[in-house]
């Protein structure tokens, strides 16, 4: 399941509520997740970031470059983000580089469920 298709199904209006649920996200262990088109893997606690993805900057992982996050992922990933003005996602364990919540993906939602009292609050 997408971040993006969670915080819709579970949370409706998303995009009003980025404190509540940073402060959510905050209190929830690391979980790996898996970032596509090119399906790296990445390991934190996702935040929302208040600003839309078509305003946000990204360092491009690996490297130093800074690019326009709708740049980067178009002519470094091949993909053309569908929701540029929902905001965009970054990790506590890398707070430089921004994803849209379309292409980050629970890596495996039944490895984090021992902690978890339902196995889709990873993320609320």
């Amino acid at each position: 399941m997408s971040l993006l298709r969670h915080l819709q199904t579970y949370h409706g209006d998303w995009m009003s509520k980025i404190q509540e649920l940073n402060e959510l996200f905050l209190s929830r262990p690391p979980v790996q997740f898996r970032i596509y088109p090119d399906e790296e893997v990445v390991t934190g606690r996702p935040l929302i970031s208040p600003i839309a993805i078509c305003n946000t900057v990204t360092r491009v992982p690996d490297t130093t470059e800074i690019m326009m996050m709708v740049d980067y992922y178009r002519q470094k990933r091949g993909y053309r983000i569908k929701g540029k003005d929902q905001f965009a996602i970054f990790l506590d364990s890398d707070p430089t580089v921004y994803y849209p919540a379309e292409l980050v993906y629970i890596d495996n939602i039944e490895e984090c469920s021992e902690f978890l009292p339902n196995r889709f609050t990873i993320v609320i």
